[in-house]
């Protein structure tokens, strides 16, 4: 077997771009460790120059068919580059797909859906969220001796940028506010933001907008910054790192920016869009106390309103979200997903010379 690894990964503007993010992000380190990667599904307009020199292989792939298929696909590329390992960044992954790759020799690790649990077959189920516990998925584990749960923030996946910030003085003032909501569709909840939030903080409070040029809502974002006084807006930032640490308060998802808001000392509030958000926001209130106002579909510009102020209100609970997020994010996960993977090739090779 080759030192390739074969990753496929759910990634467009509906979705988000989380999911490629990770992958990038593990593909990075297994290149300092003399690895290839192939990734399989995002569409190639999410191509970057750096992306060329992070996969050997990218293979788009436009629409899911079945399971079947879907499996079909990783499969040829597994044999083709005769790669044993492989990351499912994609959570439709189910149990008869595992089986599928089980079988052809696969051993894999699998980033789940905490909202949709199923029978798992892989060999390290992943999830970040600080919600998560293994005792909560002995049921769904079909060979639990062989199986290692990655659980809680210690396995955040974030960019390399993140590790260097300097955070600032936990007992800072708010005076700019981070409104942010992924890479993908916002599902209106910058607009909500904006709407609850524009002209209603003082002037000496800027909204930051941050969004990615796949928003289907960014024409109608723009043209409301355009119209409303105090706002800044960034599209695709290419140092979200220290945009981030330069804010002192963040109205996000519960996504892949929480832990980057986290290792910033950014104090948070949350607004759910998907509902495999929801346990991971239910778990940054029980860890660090940042508020959860609920799914998109339910939260109110008056909620936003009164969350924000209530925190610019209270710089005692924003320090302690500050350190309590700082514990719990190290950047560090994308290093030890990879450890964790090769493990399983170094552990396959004592089996076999045994």
């Amino acid at each position: 077997m080759t030192r390739t690894v074969v990753f496929r990964c759910n990634a467009n503007a509906r979705v988000g771009l989380g999911h490629l993010m990770r992958c990038r992000e593990m593909a990075r380190v297994l290149k300092l460790r003399g690895w290839h990667s192939v990734i399989l599904g995002p569409p190639t307009s999410l191509q970057t120059a750096q992306d060329m020199d992070l996969f050997i292989e990218w293979q788009e792939i436009p629409e899911r068919g079945s399971d079947d298929q879907d499996c079909a696909i990783v499969l040829e590329s597994c044999a083709r580059h005769e790669a044993s390992l492989a990351v499912m960044d994609d959570y439709r992954i189910t149990p008869t797909y595992q089986q599928r790759l089980m079988k052809a020799g696969i051993r894999w690790l699998q980033q789940f859906d905490a909202s949709l649990p199923f029978d798992y077959w892989c060999d390290l189920l992943v999830n970040a969220s600080p919600y998560e516990k293994r005792s909560q998925y002995m049921r769904w584990l079909q060979r639990p001796e062989a199986q290692e749960t990655l659980f809680g923030p210690a396995y955040a996946v974030l960019r390399p940028a993140f590790l260097t910030i300097t955070p600032q003085p936990d007992t800072r003032d708010v005076r700019r506010i981070l409104v942010a909501f992924g890479g993908g569709d916002d599902r209106g909840a910058i607009a909500l933001s904006l709407n609850a939030l524009a002209g209603h903080l003082g002037n000496g409070i800027t909204l930051v907008v941050v969004c990615g040029p796949a928003n289907p809502n960014l024409a109608d974002i723009t043209a409301r910054v355009s119209s409303l006084p105090g706002i800044e807006l960034h599209v695709a930032p290419a140092d979200m790192a220290s945009l981030m640490a330069d804010c002192d308060l963040a109205l996000i998802a519960g996504g892949t920016m929480s832990y980057e808001a986290a290792i910033c000392g950014v104090p948070m509030i949350f607004i759910g869009l998907a509902p495999n958000q929801e346990r991971p926001c239910r778990g940054w209130t029980d860890r660090i106390g940042a508020p959860y106002l609920g799914d998109i579909s339910v939260v109110s510009g008056t909620m936003v309103r009164n969350a924000v102020m209530k925190l610019i209100e209270n710089a005692d609970q924003r320090a302690a979200m500050s350190r309590a997020g700082r514990a719990l994010v190290d950047g560090l996960g994308a290093e030890r997903l990879v450890d964790a993977l090769l493990n399983l090739q170094s552990r396959q090779k004592d089996k076999v010379s045994q």
